[in-house]
């Protein structure tokens, strides 16, 4: 079987080298130590309430009473979103050499049957080759069409393998990642990888919005169906200043019944109403508490965001290893979100907490317990790493 990286080789008659170098995955290599879901987030942000309680104190407590009233769970679907990424090889295009990459994208989402039965609800699995901006074709066609061009052909030589073709493996889509600021890239070849896996991580946020889309345009999420996203929602640089009204509007439609629950998050993103940033009110919570919910700003979208320990425990590792960041998108600017709708959110959290993954995945005490089932059922998907390397 001709492999990818020969194919495109042959396919640029000349024009690229491909030097065969040797395969790793950047999962392990490049992997930060602290790995926060909201680490890119560049400054700490406001201190004014999104809710509709604007008294000023630091906690509510999420009382019994509560948590028994919410028998009828409130979260029906769950989104997980996750890739794995590889450099494959080294390409010389023209005078300058740029790492090939090649990414893994896994979108499901689980939807609830009853209390305590789950099953797959709709599943994203996506191969693509991540290539400079600077790949470009002799005969001048546009940078979409030279790439479908190529994965139309990549594809068409890997099917000759009876397995690769009986399997329905192959390559869904060719990606770009920019080069800009020659002198910094050409110093540091590490920031070209970190270009190529953000491209990546680009390709699977919006491939998680089509999810959360496909929902909204079934008319599945409403007030009594709730979907929990793991993760931020932030989407670091997501909301720019270049998208369409129209296309924002619609976004915060989509998400109006969505909640962001975060395992690992940098608690001193936050600063609480006096001004102090908000880690050591997380630190001190008590089981079943939560912060008050504080607003901030992300281009032009708006996010209510709040802290909740979700277990009675005397084991735990750190303060903060069994509370997670909830957010939710705020409709229109300047809304607050009803205090009340916050904490039945919040009970039903904790109810989802239990029963628990304790022993299977060391975050098992921020874990959401549905949200765990929907990363195993996520993982499970994935084609082996051998298998995906030795196409190249």
């Amino acid at each position: 079987m001709k492999k990818i990286l020969d194919c495109i080789q042959e396919l640029g008659e000349g024009r690229y080298l491909c030097y065969k170098t040797r395969k790793v995955s950047l999962d392990v290599n490049d992997n930060d130590t602290l790995d926060y879901d909201d680490k890119d987030v560049q400054q700490v942000h406001d201190s004014r309430f999104a809710e509709s309680n604007q008294t000023r104190v630091k906690t509510i407590q999420i009382t019994q009473k509560v948590i028994d009233l919410c028998k009828t769970p409130l979260f029906s679907y769950f989104l997980d979103g996750s890739r794995h990424v590889y450099k494959v090889d080294d390409i010389a295009i023209g005078s300058k050499i740029y790492p090939v990459l090649a990414g893994q994208i896994i979108v499901g989402c689980c939807k609830r049957v009853d209390r305590d039965t789950f099953k797959n609800c709709r599943l994203n699995r996506t191969i693509v080759i991540c290539l400079p901006v600077t790949f470009k074709d002799g005969t001048g066609l546009k940078e979409q069409d030279l790439c479908k061009s190529y994965c139309e052909q990549i594809n068409a030589r890997l099917s000759q393998n009876k397995y690769v073709k009986d399997a329905k493996i192959g390559i869904d889509k060719i990606i770009l990642y920019p080069v800009d600021g020659d002198d910094k890239f050409n110093k540091d070849k590490n920031a070209l990888k970190d270009s190529g896996t953000a491209k990546i991580q680009s390709e699977m946020i919006g491939y998680e919005q089509e999810m959360v889309s496909f929902l909204c345009s079934q008319h599945l999420l409403n007030d009594e169906h709730y979907l929990i996203k793991d993760g931020s929602l932030e989407y670091r640089n997501f909301y720019g200043v270049d998208m369409s009204s129209t296309t924002a509007a619609q976004m915060r439609t989509n998400y109006q019944h969505v909640v962001g629950v975060s395992k690992l998050f940098n608690p001193d993103l936050i600063l609480d109403y006096e001004k102090k940033k908000l880690s050591k009110t997380i630190a001190a919570l008590k089981p079943y508490e939560r912060t008050k919910a504080y607003r901030y700003k992300q281009g032009s979208f708006e996010f209510a965001v709040w802290y909740l320990r979700l277990r009675k425990t005397d084991f735990r590792e750190t303060n903060f290893s069994d509370v997670v960041k909830c957010e939710m998108m705020l409709t229109n600017a300047g809304d607050v979100i009803e205090t009340d709708i916050i904490n039945t959110i919040s009970a039903n959290l904790i109810r989802e907490a239990y029963p628990t993954c304790y022993g299977n995945d060391n975050r098992w005490g921020n874990h959401i317990y549905p949200v765990y089932l929907t990363e195993q059922f996520c993982k499970s998907n994935y084609i082996s790493q051998e298998i995906l390397l030795n196409l190249f």
